[in-house]
């Protein structure tokens, strides 16, 4: 598991709408507020995430 440190730099390594993404529902905030944020349809939020939840995985091997 990442530590607080290194998580934030895999999530600088994010393309900003995802890393914003994980880092809102980290912070608690509901799914249709993130999406909003984001500027993703609600009913492709899910997706979006899994790719962020990817993409933060991807990070931490390279």
């Amino acid at each position: 598991m990442a530590t607080d440190g290194n998580r934030d730099e895999l999530l600088d390594r994010l393309p900003l709408p995802y890393a914003t993404a994980l880092r809102l529902r980290e912070a608690g905030c509901p799914d249709d507020v993130i999406a909003e944020r984001v500027g993703v349809d609600i009913d492709a939020f899910p997706i979006f995430m899994r790719v962020a939840e990817a993409k933060m995985v991807a990070a931490q091997h390279k």
